[in-house]
């Protein structure tokens, strides 16, 4: 086997250019004796992906080198449909026995384990969960080194694939963890922690400091201030209807005095927010007009940035199968002109507007591999069902609380 390594975040050939995941199976492929061969010369191309809609990258991929082997993997690989479309395979989950059979038993070996999606089969595939956590501390492309933590998550936000599709572990070693931090600090490297939540591990409070860190209000009320100099904040939902419905229960008094309490002692804040859940009206964005003037009010110095992001359905999810509706647009743009207008507006608050309409119908049609209609309709959870996610019956029951909050709300 003659392979080359891609990431669908770069162009193609430019192999400088790599995240994360490709620069961990390019130490993969080398601890398995092979070695990586320039695009033109590979028989075989092993890419990574973030998202589904890195389908549109592999179809040019296929389109361009239609005699080479174009394996997936990557984070995105967890809604394998559409990226398995013009692949010849999609490793679902981890990979370290994927390549481990493909360097030593071929293709066909690879293509027949538990977890290898093939375009067309119509048996069940796994989500291969052996996360090598044996591997060296990987330098990304911002300089830092990323240490792994954990995998999955314990708070099963309705919306989150990553706590759905993957199950709840930690790093088995933590004194390892640790010490290689440590060390890593004391020679004068940045280091970043990787876990869907770094707080809720049971040796959270035996790492290093770091700059950046991404906390939930609970936790900071239990624990109290964070080293980090800048603060994220997972706050979801644009009410506290939606956040209880998506089982991220933070009241607005607490998101405020959180917050102002964070400025005040020289943080910078970010709220994370989703836009456009199943079920959100014009009164959820109204309270938060009223949760950003609280919050000026409360807090004559700091900063505070709010990104919103527009909610996508994702395979596995509770909520992947309610209908999709625009509604947010109109929503986000009259709350943008109430802020703007001088009510809500301040130099100390920066927005990020969501993706459109369109683009996120576009990535929600190459996550869930359906059409517009289906989406729009709901209740199908598409050709990615063939996936054995690990809480497919608790998702069921998750989606039904759901609407039951709502509804309550």
């Amino acid at each position: 086997m003659r392979a080359a390594i891609l990431d669908a975040a770069f162009p193609v050939g430019r192999q400088s250019g790599r995240g994360l995941a490709a620069r961990y199976l390019a130490w993969d492929l080398a601890r398995n004796g092979e070695d990586e061969y320039p695009l033109p010369d590979a028989d075989t191309v092993l890419v990574t992906c973030t998202s589904p809609i890195d389908a549109d990258y592999i179809k040019r991929l296929r389109a361009k080198y239609p005699c080479k082997a174009i394996i997936v993997g990557g984070a995105g690989s967890t809604s394998p449909y559409s990226l398995g479309v013009d692949s010849d395979a999609v490793c679902v989950g981890d990979g370290q026995k994927f390549i481990q059979t493909l360097c030593n038993e071929g293709l066909d070996a690879a293509k027949q384990l538990p977890n290898a999606w093939v375009h067309g089969d119509l048996r069940r595939v796994e989500v291969d969960q052996g996360f090598p956590w044996d591997m060296p501390p990987i330098q990304a492309e911002d300089g830092a080194y990323r240490l792994w933590c954990g995998r999955g998550c314990k708070n099963k936000c309705a919306f989150c694939q990553t706590a759905w599709a993957h199950t709840y572990s930690e790093h088995p070693d933590p004194d390892s963890l640790v010490l290689t931090a440590q060390v890593l600090l004391q020679r004068g490297k940045r280091i970043n922690y990787l876990s869907n939540d770094p707080a809720q591990h049971s040796f959270f409070a035996r790492l290093p400091p770091v700059d950046h860190g991404s906390y939930s209000v609970r936790f900071l009320a239990k624990h109290g201030l964070p080293h980090a100099r800048q603060i994220r904040l997972g706050v979801e939902g644009v009410s506290a209807r939606l956040r209880a419905a998506v089982g991220k229960p933070i009241s607005d008094d607490d998101l405020v005095g959180c917050t102002s309490w964070l400025n005040a002692h020289g943080k910078g804040v970010r709220w994370f927010m989703i836009a456009g859940l199943p079920g959100e009206t014009s009164d959820d964005w109204l309270a938060l007009r009223g949760v950003i003037k609280r919050w000026k009010e409360m807090t004559p110095k700091g900063v505070l940035g709010i990104s919103f992001t527009a909610w996508c359905p994702d395979p596995a999810t509770p909520i992947a199968t309610l209908p999709i509706v625009d509604d947010y647009w109109q929503h986000f743009t009259e709350f943008k002109e109430w802020f703007f207008s001088g009510v809500g507006w301040s130099n100390r608050i920066k927005l990020m507007m969501p993706q459109q309409p369109e683009s996120r119908m576009r990535k929600a049609e190459l996550a869930m591999g359906l059409p517009e209609g289906m989406l729009r309709e709901g209740g199908d959870p598409g050709p990615n069902q063939r996936v054995n996610y690990p809480y497919s019956d608790g998702a069921d029951r998750a989606r039904v609380r759901y609407m039951r909050v709502l509804d309550r709300a």
